[in-house]
């Protein structure tokens, strides 16, 4: 945005807004490849049993990330009408919603690792690795909770900086703390898998501080006068939030489904599965900031009346979607064996790392469209439409999951072709939506039915 508030359109400005949130991503890739590089020297059933607990978090922190990306749509499309002082309104609220969020789902995941998600692990020894390592990182939930209202007040005034700092300091203590806690360096005692936990909690806490910090340095108004939305607005929010929480929650619910099935088909499976879902990072590191660029332009530009300038827009953050893809992920077809000897020292593994890197390179190569048109219709706040679309995308990936790995079981390169099914039904439908024209027209976030 120039000092106006108005957005600017130029592949510099598109650019500037998403490589923040890229680079942020790619400090999360190297955390990840951090955790996992500690985890899988102590064992397959430690980044097993690690992995599964991870994306149990995740599954339930999607209801969050959906409201996130809702108070995101919203803040742009108030900064675009110009009306700063609603969007921060609307940040403040934000923000009193994630707390009360993350206390509630710590409550479930603490629920949930009484025993409910436990029984579903048919290997004791990672079922013992996950019920530790949960009870530790569902203490994440209320910072990093609270830490996405921040991050949806960055990405909806287009003002990204602070996320890259943020992921920075987040990143270097998760990294430091895995190498002192789950190995043992320095001479600090080692304390295993439940090491990587403590130092995830510990960054998450870090990231939220820091946040605050700097919402409370750069950007003070922000949190005075502390008035919040009233409740007409506050239905409005939900009606747009809500589609989104589904949405998200439905897509990584899904995902972690598919691991528990792999699990099925054997240890093996299972960790090259985990491997190839954080070289996936590679690909996100450039959706995540590409996507979230677009809900933000897309809602700022109706918002401004500006709805000739869509189309323009939207085929140069394409373009920087493709060319980001093919620059990070241009290894899994390239070298491909080199990255599977990272993780694999038997033959084995390392034929199975390389040829699921083979699927894994044209599914996210698809996903560098689908996800941007499925962004498109999210950031007109057509929420309703795009959850329609992943109901529908997800029920045909979970058929043809299940087929292929609890009725067929399938070598895991055949497995991970579930993905480009998914992908490819995502663009499918947003591209049956998107061709009628109707998200043009949508005058503001608050009506719009979809």
């Amino acid at each position: 945005m120039n000092r106006h508030g108005e957005l600017k359109t130029g592949y510099a400005d598109l650019l500037r807004m998403a490589i923040p949130i890229s680079l942020g991503t790619l400090l999360q890739f190297f955390v990840l490849l951090t955790d996992n590089f500690f985890l899988a020297r102590l064992s397959e059933d430690a980044i097993n049993g690690a992995g599964n607990a991870g994306l149990i978090y995740m599954t339930l922190e999607m209801v969050a990330v959906g409201s996130g990306a809702a108070l995101q749509i919203v803040i742009a499309r108030r900064m675009g009408e110009g009306n700063r002082m609603a969007a921060l309104q609307t940040f403040r609220t934000g923000v009193v919603i994630h707390l009360g969020m993350g206390l509630a789902l710590t409550g479930i995941g603490l629920l949930l690792n009484s025993g409910l998600i436990n029984a579903t692990i048919a290997d004791p020894d990672i079922r013992e690795v996950f019920r530790a390592f949960f009870a530790i990182r569902l203490l994440g939930f209320i910072p990093f909770t609270a830490l996405l209202a921040f991050n949806a007040l960055y990405t909806g005034t287009a003002k990204t900086w602070p996320i890259l700092v943020i992921g920075a300091c987040s990143a270097g203590i998760n990294i430091v703390l895995d190498a002192a806690w789950v190995e043992g360096w320095w001479g600090v005692e080692a304390i295993g898998a439940t090491g990587a936990a403590w130092a995830s909690l510990c960054a998450e806490s870090t990231g939220f501080l820091v946040a605050l910090l700097i919402t409370l340095k750069a950007m003070p108004e922000a949190f005075r006068p502390w008035t919040l939305l009233p409740l007409q607005e506050l239905k409005a929010w939900w009606r747009l939030a809500y589609p989104l929480m589904g949405q998200f929650l439905t897509t990584v619910s899904t995902w972690t489904a598919f691991f528990f099935f792999v699990e099925k088909v054997g240890g093996l499976e299972l960790k090259v599965s985990h491997i190839t879902r954080n070289l996936f990072m590679l690909a996100f590191i450039v959706t995540q900031g590409m996507q979230q660029t677009t809900r933000t332009y897309v809602s700022g530009l109706l918002g401004g009346g500006r709805v000739e300038e869509l189309d323009r827009t939207l085929k140069r953050i394409t373009t920087l979607t493709v060319a980001g893809i093919l620059f990070f992920c241009h290894g899994y077809v390239l070298y491909p064996d080199k990255l599977a000897s990272i993780f694999f020292d038997d033959a084995e593994g390392t034929e199975a790392m390389v040829r699921t890197l083979h699927v894994l390179f044209v599914a996210v190569c698809t996903y560098s469209f689908t996800g941007i048109m499925l962004s498109t219709i999210q950031g007109s706040g057509a929420t309703k439409v795009a959850f329609r679309v992943e109901l529908i995308a997800v029920t045909v990936y979970m058929i043809v999951a299940a087929s292929v790995t609890l009725v067929w079981p399938q070598p895991i390169w055949v497995i991970w072709r579930v993905e480009l099914v998914y992908f490819s039904t995502i663009g499918l439908g947003s591209w049956l939506y998107l061709r009628k024209g109707l998200w043009r027209s949508a005058p503001d976030v608050q009506i719009q039915e979809s």
